[in-house]
């Protein structure tokens, strides 16, 4: 044995454990979390993957690497579930989000039988394709809504997860197509295995030391909160800037298209990040839309309800609370009464 291989073998075995452990320490501290499984299942899939990727250790494991080879797949596919569950407040598991993982399972369920080297080598480069499409979809994601994140250690970890995570898939992949039977094929493995063991121990210190706001299983939606009740239990040095808040909230703000946090605070004269932490510890807020659309959706309900502005169209109520789209705004009214706004409207005028 070389000492490349040696090499690899044991940043690989290193990496693996580490993997294992993060999975025990996710079921331990989130395991109410769906997020915290899912986290859990993306770390037993991460060790499956970086034991079948070295044909120096399923040469040692011969038939004992079979197990994991489905997961070893599937591994892009539960790193995609980790990062919807997490990053999203209001995620629900849908039928939708399994066929990713259907090609994935047939092409396990065929290279058995699956002779011929090149369709093999076309089988492999399909399950890759399929977890570009997925790693992209899941950096793409986890930046998407970054700034309207108000959980500190969730936002600064969707940063983490995309460059590290998110983007080294991708570039892993690429370069073991590329490497792939050359001379530099040992170093990529080598290299691969070292960067592998990084990732795994950073996963691993996230998983300890991952604040527990980041795991909490749907949270409830916060209504219209008692300003006294708020005032009293919030920090007395953020209830000036809690009183200019519900100033400028009574005065309209809330219906500015494209509001954001950053122009909220600019608008108050304070930081970005107090705001933040104020709308997230003192109003319980977990993403700014959310904080938003509860003062939005209180008054669609109102102006919904009123006989008077029956022939309004849902489209104009809309715009008219800042709304881009009529879109946007049957996913916040049903995400926040459980129900279309025609649905809430038509009950509301027949029960008057």
């Amino acid at each position: 044995m070389t000492n490349a291989a040696l090499i690899e073998i044991i940043a690989r075995s290193s990496a693996g454990i580490l993997c294992l452990l993060t999975c025990a320490i996710l079921l331990a501290n989130a395991r109410q979390s769906l997020a915290g499984k899912l986290g859990a299942l993306f770390g037993l899939g991460a060790f499956a993957y970086i034991i079948c990727a070295s044909p120096e250790l399923t040469a040692l494991l011969g038939v004992w690497q079979l197990p994991l080879i489905p997961f070893s797949w599937l591994d892009s596919v539960f790193f995609w579930w980790f990062c919807l569950a997490l990053f999203c407040d209001h995620y629900r598991f849908r039928v939708a989000h399994i066929f990713p993982a259907i090609p994935i399972l047939i092409l396990v369920a065929l290279r058995p039988v699956v002779t011929d080297p090149f369709w093999l080598d076309q089988m492999t480069l399909l399950k890759q394709l399929i977890g570009v499409l997925l790693f992209m979809h899941a950096t793409y994601f986890a930046l998407l809504s970054l700034k309207d994140d108000l959980v500190d250690s969730r936002r600064r970890f969707r940063v983490v997860i995309a460059v590290s995570v998110g983007l080294s898939g991708i570039f892993l992949m690429g370069l073991e197509r590329i490497t792939n039977g050359s001379q530099v094929a040992e170093l990529y493995q080598v290299g691969s295995a070292v960067w592998l063991l990084i990732l795994a121990f950073a996963f691993a210190m996230w998983a300890l030391r991952a604040s527990p706001s980041m795991f909490i299983e749907r949270p409830v939606q916060p209504h219209r909160h008692d300003i006294e009740e708020v005032t009293a239990r919030i920090d007395p040095v953020d209830r000036p800037l809690l009183a200019r808040l519900e100033a400028a909230i009574t005065d309209g703000a809330y219906l500015e298209a494209g509001l954001t946090v950053g122009k909220l605070a600019e608008r108050l004269g304070t930081p970005e990040h107090r705001l933040r932490k104020l709308i997230n510890s003192g109003l319980g807020y977990r993403n700014f839309s959310s904080y938003i659309n509860s003062h939005r959706v209180e008054d669609a309900k109102e102006i919904l309800a009123d006989p008077e502005r029956a022939r309004l169209q849902i489209l104009q109520v809309a715009l008219d609370l800042g709304y881009g789209s009529i879109a946007s705004f049957n996913r916040a009214f049903r995400e926040a009464t459980g129900e279309a706004p025609t649905s809430f409207r038509r009950k509301a005028l027949l029960a008057d």
